[in-house]
Parts: structure tokens; C-alpha cells; sequence
């Protein structure tokens, strides 16, 4: 069975399961680097706001054995976990006062994303675009739902780039905390760790982790004031900052690390081979020395970054 067809059977298959007046379509939208995905959307009585349920996943299970009923099954109890449970007044939105705590930043590929930067306000950062959203809920299990910053809000806001820069610069730490642990620790599903010299050395770790308290579009940590310059401070050299996805950053110290061109093959096999194409943020290592206090780009990729 193609995808096409899937996709076909299991909106025929979800529909004739609805009751209670919702409904359902199928919606393709783009996402991150410009890829297109398929999800359903249902629609409630008095809720007018829904996530996308992306079907791609569903797919490759369905091509592992699972059966429709399961997948079905899966994809409903998915909905009933990240429904949103009210309406989402349509005049809330144009007033600033009623979403300026809620303005969070995150951080994309600047080239893979030019048709987006042309409609959104961004900050350009090394090769990357910081994009703004409004954070709109956050579940207890940390999932979460945004809107994404465009630029007829800032119209409608009567503000500037500059100004939701500022809100962001506070709200997104305060909301979304930086996470530092050891690449050992997260994949073994140990709780992060604060960037302190309580830190165990002597366990030998040379791989590190920089994300956020719900490791979603945590990359955007590096960002928050003095984070850098406290892992500098914690690992007593300077490091690098391999972009590993738009979750999360890998810090390595230079004491660990090959060449910073040996780096950036490296973070591109892992882009092509481990990471969703959505997903990713960039192919090039970034480099923090301590005593500049900034994060840089390789020589070779400076003057295209600032193009």
C-alpha cells in the first residue's frame, strides 16, 4: 500500500469512529526546512483549535505489521492527550498585552528557511534565524502548543522586531529553563544536571548535552545570558557546539574533539543519517572560546553567514 493510499484508508477509518459532532480532515502543511508532512486535524463543537496528528510515523508502523485498528487506535489516544480542552479566543491574539509573557524564541536553519524568514520576524544568529512564537499551552507530560510569530501580528501588536526580541530574551529561560548533562546521563534517562563543579569529573565524560527542561526546541538554550560562559567556566577550557537538531546542542571540549573540520563531517553524517530532515538544524560545529565569550563560526563559513 502506497502512502497516499494510507492516508486515505485511515481518515475513512478515524472518521467512522467520531462521535459527539467532531470531524476530521487530512491538511498538508510545511514544517521546519521547508518538508511537507500530512496530518489530521479534528474539529469539535466550541473548540476552535486543533493540532496536526502527522501521519508519517503511522505509516512506517503500519509497514512493520501493526494493524489499522491499532494504528487507529494509537492515533486517538495521541488526541485525546494534546486536545486542547477550550477555545482559543479569536481577539486574544491581536492584543500584545495578552500574549507578551507568553513570546518565546527558537532557532531554525536561516537558508533552508527563506521562504518562511521572508513572512516571519527574525534575528539573524551565526547561520541560523531566531523565530519568535507565542507559547499557548504545556502539558504536564511537556508537550506543547505554539503559534508562530508573523509578520502582520507585529502590525497588529504596534511593536517592533526589537521589542519582541526583548520579551522573548526573558520569557523563553523563564518558561522553558536550559537542561546541561552528560550525553551518558540523557540517554540513559537520568534527570539533567545544573552547570556546577558538583558535576562528578572523575566519571570521565567528554560529551555533554545543552537542551531545555522539556528537550523541545531546546538548541535555542545557547542563547539564554551566561550559559555559555558557565559551561566554559565548568569545564575549564573552550568547546564546541555541535547543532545536533533544533532540540538540543552537544558540547564537546576541546580536549575531546578532533579538527573542526573532522567536526563538521561528522555532524553532517549524523544530520543525513540520524535526523529527521525536518528536525534539523545545521551541518556546520560552532566553537565557544572563553575568553572572546562569544560562539563563532568556522572561518570558511563566515562571510557566507553573514550574507
Amino acid at each position: 500500500m502506497s502512502y497516499e493510499q494510507f492516508v486515505e484508508q485511515m481518515e475513512a477509518k478515524l472518521r467512522s469512529s467520531l462521535d459527539g459532532g467532531r470531524s476530521l480532515g487530512v491538511r498538508q502543511v510545511t514544517k521546519n526546512n521547508g518538508k511537507k508532512r500530512k496530518g489530521i486535524v479534528f474539529s469539535e463543537p466550541g473548540i476552535n483549535v486543533s493540532p496536526t496528528i502527522y501521519l508519517e510515523e503511522y505509516y512506517e508502523r503500519y509497514k512493520r505489521g501493526y494493524s489499522f485498528e491499532q494504528l487507529a487506535d494509537q492515533i486517538m489516544c495521541l488526541y485525546s492527550h494534546v486536545r486542547m480542552g477550550h477555545s482559543w479566543e479569536g481577539e486574544f491574539v491581536t492584543k500584545y498585552a495578552n500574549v507578551r509573557a507568553k513570546l518565546i524564541y527558537q532557532l531554525i536553519n536561516r537558508e533552508k528557511n527563506r521562504d518562511l524568514l521572508a513572512q516571519v520576524p527574525y534575528i539573524p544568529y551565526l547561520d541560523l534565524a531566531i523565530v519568535f512564537y507565542v507559547l499557548v499551552d504545556m502539558k504536564e507530560d511537556d508537550r506543547i502548543a505554539t503559534m508562530l510569530v508573523r509578520n502582520e501580528h507585529l502590525g497588529w501588536w504596534k511593536v517592533t522586531r526589537e521589542e519582541i526580541y526583548e520579551e522573548a530574551c526573558a520569557n523563553t529561560r523563564r518558561l522553558l529553563p536550559e537542561e546541561f548533562t552528560t550525553l551518558y546521563a540523557l540517554l540513559a534517562g537520568v534527570e539533567g544536571e545544573d552547570i556546577s563543579p558538583d558535576l562528578d569529573e572523575t566519571k570521565g565524560y567528554s560529551m555533554y548535552i545543552l537542551t531545555n527542561c522539556i528537550r523541545n526546541f531546546g538548541a535555542a538554550a545557547v542563547l539564554y545570558r551566561d550559559v555559555l560562559k558557565n559551561i566554559g567556566e565548568y569545564l575549564k577550557e573552550d568547546f564546541y557546539v555541535l547543532p545536533s537538531s533544533i532540540h538540543e546542542m552537544i558540547i564537546v571540549p576541546d580536549s575531546s574533539a578532533p579538527s573542526w573540520r573532522e567536526t563538521a563531517m561528522i555532524v553532517k553524517e549524523i544530520n543525513e543519517t540520524q535526523v529527521r530532515e525536518e528536525e534539523v538544524l545545521s551541518d556546520i560545529p560552532y566553537h565557544y572560546k572563553r575568553k572572546e565569550g562569544r560562539l563563532r563560526l568556522p572561518v570558511w563559513e563566515m562571510d557566507r553567514a553573514e550574507s
